[in-house]
């Protein structure tokens, strides 16, 4: 028999419950304060006048500072309350994205000339590069890369918890915060931003890796295979993998240039040559989707079937 009170200490029906918790109300303010909050601390401390090493030392040490608080928090809050699990769902809403984006984006996909300055407001706050510049081609790149990778970054946080449990999901949503309010990309953030961005990328690297084979299930299996190798061009290669082997699958192209700051950088192209457009953008997103629901039925049969041969 099986003793469905115990589902509610698997990290699989949690995890499920977090993601519906984030679908049906999104944590976009939580979200937003605690990125805003960090990116406020960074500018107190990123000075210019200050060596690159120092920096790195620095937002190395902010992380620190953060991660052993909010560890003992938690720990306390799971002493205290009732019923520990449920902690873990809502301290997984506060990090997923997927609410926020499945709000956005259904707007951003809709074909009325009226609807691409809501489309470029919309991606905004989702988006690092600047939106206002950006042509119908541009948006739809920049709304399938910005998709994906985020997409990307909640699998990775739900398999990290999965494997390590919610200290080690906390302490990936730390980076990820951390990365995202000093970005890397920015040269202003380069120094401070390096050992959150070098350590959200080592724990996203195999979370990624297993995301794009997944891809290769779907039809155009084989372009998407012969554009692996494209993901070295990139400058951190588990996205580049990703995003070469979802444009391939569907025969369009990723990557070229984007602008951060007003100066434009240019980034390699991947995929193939043809241009992107909306349709192609929502099959885009439906793989990625369809790819998630894949991992996620997964670990739902495994843990059905654990629970009826105890």
């Amino acid at each position: 028999m099986v003793d469905y009170l115990s589902l509610l200490e698997q990290p699989i029906p949690l995890l499920t419950i977090a993601i519906a918790l984030s679908l049906l109300l999104p944590a976009t303010r939580v979200q937003h304060l605690v990125t805003h909050s960090l990116h406020s601390l960074g500018l107190r401390l990123n000075g210019a006048h200050y060596s690159a090493r120092y920096l790195k030392v620095a937002g190395g040490a902010v992380l620190l500072c953060l991660l052993l608080p909010l560890v003992a928090t938690y720990w306390a809050l799971s002493v205290l309350a009732p019923s520990p699990s449920l902690l873990e769902p809502l301290l997984l809403w506060c990090c997923l994205d997927l609410g926020r984006l499945s709000r956005a984006l259904p707007p951003c996909l809709q074909q009325h000339e009226r609807q691409k300055e809501l489309a470029r407001l919309a991606l905004a706050p989702l988006c690092l590069r600047k939106t206002a510049p950006l042509s119908p081609l541009g948006l739809y790149k920049a709304m399938a890369e910005m998709a994906t990778l985020r997409f990307a970054a909640d699998a990775a946080l739900l398999c990290w918890y999965v494997w390590g449990g919610v200290y080690a999901a906390l302490v990936f949503a730390v980076l990820r915060y951390g990365a995202q309010a000093w970005p890397f990309k920015i040269h202003q953030w380069r120094a401070f931003g390096t050992v959150a961005s070098w350590l959200y990328r080592t724990m996203a690297w195999l979370p990624f890796q297993l995301l794009a084979l997944t891809l290769f299930i779907y039809p155009g299996s084989i372009r998407a295979i012969k554009a692996w190798p494209q993901g070295k061009l990139w400058a951190y290669p588990a996205s580049g993998r990703l995003l070469a082997v979802v444009a391939a699958g569907i025969n369009i192209g990723l990557g070229g240039p984007r602008r951060y700051t007003d100066a434009t950088n240019y980034y390699p192209k991947l995929g193939s040559k043809r241009l992107l457009n909306g349709p192609d953008t929502r099959t885009l997103l439906l793989r990625i989707i369809m790819a998630l629901l894949f991992w996620l039925s997964l670990g739902w049969a495994f843990t059905l079937v654990m629970l009826f041969n105890v």
